[in-house]
């Protein structure tokens, strides 16, 4: 752990860079900066707020003067504790939300350069009137800088991608040499010119360096979207169904996610569910998207899906569905998560698996926590298409307080698992404190010789440990 003396001299130092209403020091930092999404508050010596790139420079090489780690958050709302300090002596949270200094748009390249403070919603807010947008979907609102430090997917990763595939440059503020700024990319679309090394920023969870700026690819604004909330006949029937939906539209796709029936009910909460399937919830639910840059009259995408259903209805693989309530049945799916968490709490698995072991997972899963842990509910739901799973469950307030060793055993047996079927333990919500442990564990089951490279990438960049919450050696 690194520490070191002179934390007032730090803070001082820091508001002198910075200016003083930008520096918070121990008990005065509000509780927001602190207080993750699902988990305990932290802590940390200082909340340090750079409002330019030479700023947030200054504050790295000053921490690493005073023998401080640097843990850097982005708007707060990441799931796995990798933007939250927890050592009031030896960790400095820089937030990035004041570093708005580049927004340079190129509508010919399609193009945006960025800087890391801009939340998604902003960014798509001034591009709507051009007629574009940032596709990477979220519930969420998170700033540019930690969707890069994630690898954000979102629930049209299947159309779009992930923000690696949608980033063409990168700048960052090295931890080693202290406060070094590099530029990693030209925003080109096609460039073999040098190493990739951008590349290992993203996902890195802001252990390798500060990420001060990015340029991401952008997408025309779809014209149309049509959604459907389709009942499959059976379990059996939901890849068949997919497979058909891509072959007939393929880049039309959008979104395929699959919905399990404790998660329609959590994302009901408080609605009458008797305007869904009448009051017959299904098993299990696909949620399917089309949409197109077109025009309704050059391509009807309402009546695509109409058609599609009629004949699935005749053949048996479908049992009903949901038409032309496109955003009540997204509304649904967005609230199932704060539904989940009325019912007490929410033990989030963000898992990604090969689409053929996709139910064979969900199953033996579900198998697993009936024996072992009968109190716990399951309500998975997710990117199906993609084969994402965000493999919820909840532990009932009525089954009283969930120990911290029964969570652990809960986990591991679930993680086995998916190592056994070839998976990831984090599709997209990066690894950070909250899964460092199942990482390592992990990767040894499954291919121990990367921790060993991965700890020696992780070495060149930041050789002292000055960044970050992860040690990507395990």
């Amino acid at each position: 752990m690194l520490n070191g003396p002179g934390v007032g001299g730090f803070v001082a130092e820091a508001r002198a860079i910075c200016g003083e209403p930008f520096v918070q020091a121990g008990a005065a930092i509000e509780p927001r900066y602190l207080q993750p999404a699902r988990y305990a508050p932290g802590q940390a010596v200082a909340l340090v707020r750079p409002g330019r790139r030479d700023e947030a420079a200054r504050v790295i090489a000053l921490a690493a003067t005073h023998g401080l780690r640097v843990v850097v958050q982005g708007a707060h709302t990441g799931l796995v504790r990798a933007g939250t300090p927890d050592d009031a002596q030896a960790e400095v949270l820089l937030g990035t939300e004041r570093l708005r200094e580049v927004f340079e748009l190129d509508l010919l390249d399609r193009t945006l350069r960025v800087s890391s403070g801009f939340r998604l919603s902003e960014i798509n807010e001034r591009l709507e009137p051009h007629g574009l947008w940032f596709p990477v979907d979220l519930s969420a609102d998170p700033s540019i800088g930690g969707m890069v430090a994630h690898n954000t997917g979102g629930t049209r990763m299947l159309r779009y991608g992930d923000v690696r595939a949608n980033t063409l440059a990168l700048e960052v503020v090295l931890a080693e040499p202290p406060g070094q700024v590099l530029r990693l990319g030209q925003g080109l679309q096609k460039d073999n010119s040098a190493l990739a090394l951008g590349q290992l920023f993203i996902g890195s969870s802001g252990s390798l360096g500060l990420v001060t700026e990015v340029t991401i690819k952008l997408a025309p604004l779809p014209r149309q979207r049509a959604v459907a909330l389709v009942a499959p006949a059976g379990l059996e029937a939901v890849f068949p169904l997919y497979a058909d939906v891509m072959q007939r539209w393929g880049g039309l796709v959008s979104a395929f996610e699959g919905i399990s029936r404790a998660a329609l009910e959590a994302g009901l909460h408080g609605q009458d569910v008797g305007r869904w399937f009448d009051g017959q919830l299904p098993d299990y639910a696909m949620l399917i998207e089309l949409s197109s840059e077109l025009p309704a009259e050059q391509l009807d995408l309402n009546g695509l899906l109409q058609g599609w259903l009629e004949l699935e209805f005749e053949s048996g693989r479908v049992r009903d569905a949901v038409l032309e309530a496109d955003e009540a049945i997204w509304h649904l799916r967005h609230r199932i998560s704060e539904g989940l968490r009325e019912q007490g709490k929410v033990i989030g698995l963000d898992l990604s698996l090969p689409r053929r072991h996709f139910m064979a997972f969900r199953e033996r899963g579900a198998a697993w926590l009936a024996e072992r842990f009968p109190q716990v509910r399951l309500a998975d739901f997710g990117h199906l298409g993609d084969g994402g799973m965000h493999f919820n469950m909840v532990w009932p307030k009525a089954a009283g307080a969930l120990g911290a060793e029964q969570e652990l055993t809960l986990r591991e047996g679930l993680y086995a698992l998916v190592a056994e079927l070839g998976g990831s333990i984090s599709a997209e919500h990066g690894v950070g404190p909250q899964l460092q442990a199942a990482y390592r564990t992990h990767w040894e089951r499954v291919e121990p010789g990367l921790l060993t490279w991965a700890g020696a990438v992780q070495r060149i960049w930041d050789p002292h440990r000055r960044m970050g919450k992860v040690d990507w050696g395990g």
